[in-house]
């Protein structure tokens, strides 16, 4: 089983998405004393990678707390893009995964949950973007291009993947 199923406490969890946050945003500064492009390159990447998977349950609890949906903890989990059927054989990566209370899941009206479950994965779409703005005259065109097409291909990836197998496919 190895890590995956390990239970952290809802405290421990958040404190670790937002150390990812602030991980961001010390790479970033770190860019700004740097002035090698391709290293700027890594870094911005670095950012929007982390901002993929950073914020995603940080703002699922935000949301979910707001429409009255408590969470238990969190566990270690493999992700759900193995679910796909595509070509070839996608890893099972480690993801934290917030784990709902369910008496108060069911509570909450349907719009509530729709909103709470789809929050993740909209600000997984959306955040990475952030940093091809913040990137935009700091790199060399054809390297912002490179982080501009990182973001597009999360985002039509999550489009593609979210209401298969992701958090909008919970929507229901």
């Amino acid at each position: 089983m190895g890590i995956f199923g390990i239970r952290i406490p809802l405290i421990v969890g958040l404190s670790i998405e937002f150390l990812g946050i602030g991980l961001i945003f010390l790479a970033l500064n770190y860019s700004t004393r740097v002035q090698v492009p391709s290293i700027n390159l890594i870094v911005y990447l670095f950012s929007e990678v982390c901002l993929v998977f950073f914020p995603h349950c940080l703002v699922h609890f935000i949301v979910g707390s707001l429409v009255g949906i408590r969470f238990n903890h969190f566990r270690i989990v493999r992700s759900a893009i193995s679910k796909l059927e595509l070509p070839g054989k996608l890893p099972s990566l480690p993801v934290l995964c917030l784990v709902v209370d369910h008496g108060s899941l069911k509570r909450c009206s349907a719009v509530g949950r729709a909103v709470m479950y789809a929050s993740g994965a909209i600000a997984s779409m959306i955040l990475p973007f952030s940093v091809v703005v913040y990137a935009f005259g700091k790199l060399p065109f054809s390297l912002w291009l490179v982080c501009l097409m990182f973001a597009v291909a999360n985002l039509a990836f999550d489009i593609y993947y979210s209401p298969r197998v992701g958090d909008i496919s919970r929507i229901s």
